[in-house]
């Protein structure tokens, strides 16, 4: 218990002001300096826009089921795979970030136009993750 309490205290001090260290999606906090950009992110929008979450909706899968598992997998590997190939230094959820104290940009459009070209492409999701 007492190891929990500290960690989260640490990763409270630790976290630049206005940013929820629980809301980044790539990059890491330790290397932001004060003045960069943040780069913004609506996550569901980009879920939204890949074949296996389309999937997931119009078989109305349940969460839990194995189907429904192995899809949000897939959905969760393209989505890690995009953010790393993306280039850009911190990527924190849309809600994570006090734009009045950081200059943001969103790039969810741009995170969706990498995806949607290795889609058409080839229908093997798992090897989507070497063809950015």
């Amino acid at each position: 218990m007492f190891h929990k309490l500290l960690l989260i205290t640490f990763l409270l001090l630790s976290s630049p002001k206005g940013i929820e260290a629980s809301k980044v999606r790539h990059g890491n906090l330790a290397n932001f300096k004060e003045g960069q950009t943040v780069y913004v992110i609506q996550s569901q929008k980009v879920y939204a826009e890949m074949e296996p979450y389309k999937t997931i909706t119009k078989e109305s899968l349940k969460k839990g089921s194995a189907r429904y598992n192995i899809l949000i997998r897939r959905c969760t590997s393209l989505y890690k795979a995009a953010l790393g190939k993306s280039e850009y230094s911190l990527i924190v959820e849309i809600d994570g970030v006090d734009k009045t104290l950081h200059k943001t940009e969103d790039v969810t459009k741009t995170i969706i136009s990498l995806l949607t070209p290795a889609e058409r492409r080839n229908k093997n999701y798992e090897s989507l993750l070497y063809t950015f």
